[in-house]
């Protein structure tokens, strides 16, 4: 048996577009996989990938024989450690995972390029929600308020737009509903990151905003450090993880962030949000 080992860093939607790199070289390649999102910015109390997901496919549990050959040499004898802001060299960066590495053991980390697939059923296959708080608040949206009907509307601030474009980015959001059809009763469900975006959409729309928890501040929740927070990391995560696949639940996705790999990735799973769920 050979074996990939996952490491993660950035964003949720950066961190699941390199899953599912991974899982197809798994697939494609024989090799368990094990994925380790203990990194600070998902983790800040033993929170992992395995606590909300699961993957139906073979997997490994460290430590594995010290005997068998790491690729890179970077991460010989330490497997186990989390990748931290410390630990993000050029060494542990392999790019693109094409090759067919001899190594026993492959070592990708989310630190830089990743392949972009045009379609997502070998992932929806195999990639499950477990946790039941985010399985349950879902499937109870999608019935409320028949997801499969509406256009979700990711109003993305924080870290990727300024005070001084919020109100364009807006307007823009504004247009795109017009066009597709919203003074002709077409329905939009919304989600966000963002204070002010939140107070806008309540003002001038009659549609619902379902996010429950907006920490504040001006940094995306993937930067929020622990000492600033007033609730668990755990609870943030269950309640981001709940916006993507109601997001995802939705027929299609307006986002006020055009290269969102949050947006993208849940319009991308849509295909598969039955299975995933």
């Amino acid at each position: 048996m050979k074996y990939l080992l996952v490491k993660a860093w950035m964003g949720f939607g950066d961190r699941l577009q390199s899953l599912k790199m991974c899982v197809k070289y798994a697939q494609e390649h024989n090799r368990a996989i094990l994925v380790d999102w203990s990194d600070s910015i998902f983790s800040h109390s033993g929170e992992s990938f395995y606590t909300y997901f699961d993957l139906k496919m073979p997997t490994f549990k460290l430590p594995l024989d010290p005997f068998l050959t790491v690729y890179p040499e970077y991460w010989k004898g330490k497997l186990d450690t989390t990748l931290t802001y410390e630990t993000i060299c050029p060494e542990i960066d392999i790019g693109y995972l094409t090759k067919d590495y001899v190594e026993d053991i492959v070592v990708y980390c989310c630190v830089g390029n990743r392949l972009i697939y045009p379609e997502s059923r070998y992932f929806t296959k195999v990639f499950r929600v477990i946790h039941p708080d985010i399985v349950n608040t879902v499937r109870m949206r999608q019935a409320q308020y028949q997801l499969h009907k509406k256009i979700g509307v990711h109003l993305r601030g924080t870290d990727r737009t300024t005070q001084i474009n919020k109100l364009d980015r807006f307007r823009g959001i504004r247009v795109r509903m017009t066009n597709l059809g919203s003074l002709a009763g077409q329905q939009f469900i919304a989600i966000t990151d963002d204070e002010d975006f939140s107070r806008m959409w309540k003002k001038n729309f009659p549609f619902p905003l379902l996010t429950e928890i907006i920490p504040g501040g001006s940094v995306g929740n993937h930067q929020i450090s622990p000492n600033t927070l007033q609730i668990s990391k755990h609870k943030l995560n269950i309640d981001m993880l709940t916006d993507f696949f109601t997001l995802a639940s939705c027929k299609d996705i307006l986002s006020t962030c055009n290269d969102s790999r949050f947006a993208q990735e849940a319009r991308s799973l849509h295909v598969g949000i039955t299975e995933i769920l």
